[in-house]
């Protein structure tokens, strides 16, 4: 027993040395601060600081730069400034980092209907542009173009080109809009077509040819009733320097006949004949065609005449038309119908107003 007493004693101090000093599990690790989405105060302050303990071991550290590497993907949402990862938090650690970005990258996201462009300025995801698909071209149906209870139609072939136009007679009216049976000219029901289909983003025209615009910068509509549209010196088939000067003079212009880029034996319906033989609404004027235009009472007179098209299922609901006659140097008269009525005005000889034209047979 006596023998036994220093080694029960030796064994005792052994234990209460290593209770003291520690182990590789004791408490020894108890001052770092674990954070995790079930900790709202540390979520808190990762979210604010950016810190995720006070002492952070190596294996610590790498797990933050792979939440923040995958915090910064490409993955943004169109049409705002800030981007957001996917999830919204990092995918290691259950830390909630930020979206951040390298200062200048690009980034590209598409989407089913539009496709943004992407910046990172200070150091967020910032939207450049987003592009949408264009749309679809819908053109109108034709079917009811000259659709009218009362006019005779014709037709007249162009020499120079071949193409066919829908001809009518219109009857002067007196001032109480009562028909003169025996006082009638013979029309275009549609706007003239003739010449080069020039791009509409040229703004510069060659006087050695006739030069045409079309409705949306689309032939279609050129060659589907709506014709040309021409500058106001292109129309007269004059110098484009007369734009900007004055071409005649001013005096007794609104009865002036001038054949322009008619075709032989017509010429541009001038400012009097819009007046005495188009009495009468611009509804009844209006191509039972025209998008949204279907009324009682369109297209009565027999014009047919169609609206410009702002896209390809609406149209302004109006159209213009110049005259041979000048107000000045860059003014010319020019007549405006819409759906309501039909007026007598002027417009800027500018290469911007490009009109259409109709044609007057001889008298």
């Amino acid at each position: 027993m006596n023998r036994l007493l220093p080694f029960a004693l030796a064994l005792v101090a052994a234990t209460m040395c290593f209770t003291a000093c520690g182990g590789d599990s004791g408490s020894g690790a108890s001052d770092e601060i674990s954070v995790n989405s079930s900790d709202d105060e540390g979520l808190d302050a990762a979210s604010s600081s950016g810190k995720t303990s006070k002492k952070s071991s190596s294996s610590k550290g790498s797990s933050a730069k792979s939440s923040e590497s995958a915090a910064s993907s490409s993955s943004v949402i169109p049409g705002t400034d800030r981007g957001s990862s996917s999830s919204g938090v990092a995918s290691s650690s259950s830390v909630f980092l930020p979206r951040r970005c390298e200062e200048g990258a690009k980034d590209t996201v598409v989407k089913e209907n539009s496709t943004a462009y992407m910046t990172c300025r200070d150091n967020y995801w910032r939207t450049d542009t987003i592009i949408y698909p264009p749309k679809p071209k819908v053109y109108p149906n034709m079917d009811r173009q000259f659709e009218n209870p009362y006019s005779t139609l014709s037709e007249f072939t162009d020499p120079r080109d071949g193409q066919k136009y829908t001809t009518l007679i219109l009857h002067k009216r007196d001032s109480d809009k009562k028909i003169i049976d025996d006082d009638s000219i013979e029309v275009f029901a549609q706007n003239l077509n003739y010449g080069e289909m020039v791009d509409s983003s040229v703004h510069r025209l060659d006087d050695g040819k006739v030069e045409k615009y079309c409705e949306l910068n689309d032939e279609w509509f050129c060659e589907n009733g709506w014709g040309g549209r021409y500058t106001w010196s292109e129309a007269m088939g004059i110098s484009s320097k007369y734009d900007s000067v004055l071409w005649k003079d001013t005096t007794g212009g609104n009865t002036r006949i001038h054949q322009g880029i008619c075709p032989e034996g017509w010429h541009i319906m001038n400012g009097y004949e819009w007046e005495n033989y188009t009495a009468g609404g611009g509804l009844s004027m209006a191509s039972k065609a025209n998008w949204t235009t279907d009324k009682t009472g369109a297209n009565l007179l027999g014009m047919s005449v169609l609206f410009d098209m702002r896209d390809y299922e609406l149209s302004w609901m109006l159209t213009n038309f110049f005259t041979p006659a000048e107000e000045s140097a860059t003014i010319a008269y020019s007549v405006h119908v819409n759906d309501v009525y039909v007026k007598m005005g002027a417009a800027q000889k500018s290469e911007l107003n490009r009109f259409p034209v109709r044609c007057v047979k001889n008298y």
